[in-house]
């Protein structure tokens, strides 16, 4: 009897003792009681922490080791190390920035992507799974408590896969993202994607933005045109027939992989092509890659891809 009440209780157990594994801590039930009594109780030391839940058990995991699994969703794991560290930088400079001075943050305030307690990837492929996790976490200890700041306040530290063979210019408030050449970019194989529609396919698409109107879905070619770019050729405004809207806007509709576009009209179709992957601020994914390819220390590419900016241990 006992043998089989272990068994069953070990079958219940098996998708939270599998999560634990997967993102290696063994994890604190936390009662609902003051969460500092309990922190003081079970740690004595003050550390940065992010505050789970999972099967309705609510667990504190310190941010060093949460990082490895943000890494594994936001990067290939098999890029070269030197890449890894400096998404593991970005990672926990992004964390920093949104727990503004607190010592704790809970998980949905990130709105970040993490392996689920039953992760697909792991039941299939458990162990170079856990071969990838572990190449995450080995950039996250290289780059122990390594931050980026600017004036005394973490960035915030936009990235994206694949830039248009140059990033984009941010916002006044952000003039650490400042535009840089990214030729690794332009040459790798899937820089640019062409795409087409038909001019009824194409109206239909375009008719869910707000402010746009197709008519009767019948748009001549005159009708459809780029307004405005910015300096590194992503595009800002799009005129369809009598309305306009902003390029990602447009981009959203079309399910375009990038900002970066041009387009051309005939009498019976629509087609885009388009350039790069991503937003185009800040780290380039793809660029990072090509100059850990090169020789390029994480640091360097850091420096590269965010213009005057410290990177401190926080």
């Amino acid at each position: 009897m006992r043998k089989w009440l272990a068994v069953g209780i070990a079958l219940l157990l098996f998708p939270w003792l599998l999560s634990l594994l997967w993102m290696n801590v063994a994890g604190e039930k936390i009662e609902e009681t003051d969460s500092e009594q309990v922190l003081a109780e079970s740690r004595g030391v003050s550390e940065k922490r992010i505050l789970m839940e999972r099967d309705e058990i609510r667990t504190y995991m310190a941010l060093e080791d949460y990082l490895p699994g943000v890494i594994l969703c936001q990067m290939d794991p098999d890029a070269p190390m030197e890449a890894l560290k400096c998404q593991a930088v970005v990672a926990r400079t992004y964390i920093c920035r949104m727990m503004e001075g607190r010592e704790e943050i809970q998980e949905e305030e990130l709105d970040l992507e993490y392996p689920g307690t039953m992760d697909r990837r792991i039941l299939l492929e458990k162990e170079h799974a856990l071969k990838q996790l572990e190449r995450c976490r080995e950039a996250v200890q290289e780059t122990s408590g390594m931050v980026m700041k600017w004036e005394n306040r973490e960035i915030l530290p936009l990235f994206h896969r694949m830039s248009a063979g140059r990033t984009r210019k941010g916002a006044d408030d952000f003039p650490y993202l400042q535009p840089v050449e990214s030729p690794w970019d332009a040459k790798a194989d899937d820089a640019a994607a062409r795409m087409e529609w038909s001019r009824a396919e194409f109206a239909q698409l375009v008719g869910q933005i707000p402010n746009v109107r197709t008519g009767d879905g019948t748009l001549s070619a005159d009708e459809i045109q780029i307004v405005e770019k910015d300096d590194s050729g992503y595009v800002l405004q799009v005129k369809i027939g009598a309305g306009t809207c902003s390029g990602e806007a447009f981009q959203y509709a079309l399910g375009l992989p990038s900002c970066c576009y041009t387009l051309e009209t005939d009498a019976s179709s629509v087609r885009a092509l388009v350039r790069g992957s991503g937003h185009g601020y800040g780290l380039s994914q793809n660029g990072a890659v090509g100059m850990a390819e090169e020789g390029w220390h994480w640091e360097d590419i850091l420096h590269y891809y965010y213009k005057n900016i410290s990177i401190v241990s926080e």
